[in-house]
């Protein structure tokens, strides 16, 4: 029997026991002398053990309630009143200058950048204090914001007023669009077309006074110091005597029609410059019926009064400024030139 104890290892295993109780109890002396003393304390609640290992199982006390604070209520400071800015004071731009000298810049160069430095330049150089920039053409076009923002920053001058030119009752594009009906019609119920290939705006309608008025008042808005009317009138060329008014239109007359437009401009655009060019037979004759032109009206509403006249004409009226064309558009000759002997040229 003996023998069989130690085959199987009976002795080997009690040596194992011995050995690992033995290095247990190392460990504890070990625990117990070197580590354990960090982690005991003892305070008035008695002795107390802190493992850091063992925290994750302890429960985090409940915060203390924060202190409540006094409730202090104050009035809020008094506001201060906030004054407006000052209302912009009224254009320095007098509304009739003793001296014009004017050059005028059809809308096909105002996109031109280099042409309108040019331009500039020679304002500067001959004295011109006027630039008339077409905003609206005859046939109905209105010139691009970017194109008319880059423009008058190049023409923008102290010295120099900025006038946009607005073509009224003439207008190529209107009778095409959504408001047709806007435009004069012929007898034969199409839209009605002079001899020179221009359409024309019914100004018995007020909805096309109103059109005009607010071109007007857009253009003071873009910056203009000024704006310049032309073809204030109905037609007046060849073939108006087929023109189809209502009855109710001839019985008010182009005069009359012309003249409620006048007053309705001057009421909306108050005290600002506003010129007109007339025609050739209104600025000799006083009058020019069948376009509805007089020149008594036209004179009280108007500022200055711009007439394409012969180099021998006699200058009429201290409110005439005239326009001397040559060359338009090719080259910059077409400009508006008056001088201080009332004399005109180009």
């Amino acid at each position: 029997m003996p023998r069989y104890k130690t085959y199987y290892g009976r002795k080997n295993r009690s040596w194992f026991k011995t050995g690992a109780i033995a290095l247990l109890l190392g460990g504890i002396a070990v625990l117990s002398i070197f580590v354990l003393p960090r982690h005991v304390t003892r305070s008035e609640d008695g002795w107390a053990v802190d493992f850091p290992f063992f925290s994750w199982t302890s429960r985090a006390p409940a915060p203390s309630p924060a202190p409540t604070l006094p409730v202090i209520v104050e009035d809020p400071p008094p506001r201060t009143p906030v004054t407006p800015p000052p209302s912009p004071s009224p254009s320095q731009i007098p509304r009739r200058p003793e001296q014009v000298r004017a050059l005028f810049i059809p809308l096909t160069l105002l996109g031109d950048a280099g042409e309108l430095e040019a331009i500039r330049r020679r304002a500067a150089e001959e004295g011109f204090d006027i630039l008339a920039l077409e905003y609206k053409d005859i046939r109905g076009t209105i010139v691009n914001a970017s194109i008319l923002a880059s423009a008058t920053e190049i023409l923008n001058q102290s010295d120099i007023t900025l006038t946009a030119v607005i073509t009224a009752g003439a207008d190529s594009t209107i009778p095409f669009g959504g408001n047709s009906d806007w435009a004069l019609k012929h007898t034969s119920g199409l839209n009605f077309k002079d001899d020179q290939d221009r359409r024309w705006l019914n100004l018995y309608l007020p909805e096309v006074r109103d059109f005009i008025i607010q071109q007007v008042l857009d253009a003071y808005d873009a910056g203009f110091g000024r704006v310049l009317l032309t073809h204030v009138c109905f037609p007046y060329t060849g073939g108006a005597g087929q023109i189809r008014y209502s009855e109710d239109e001839t019985a008010i007359g182009p005069v009359a029609a012309v003249n409620a437009l006048l007053s309705e401009l001057r009421e909306a655009v108050g005290n600002r410059p506003l010129d007109v060019w007339v025609l050739d037979r209104t600025a000799e004759d006083g009058s020019a019926e069948t376009a509805g032109q007089e020149l008594g009206a036209f004179s009280e509403v108007f500022d200055l009064l711009f007439a394409s006249l012969n180099d021998d004409t006699v200058f009429i009226d201290d409110a005439f400024i005239p326009v001397i064309p040559a060359g338009f558009p090719d080259d910059l000759e077409f400009f508006l030139l008056y001088n201080e002997q009332g004399r005109y040229n180009d």
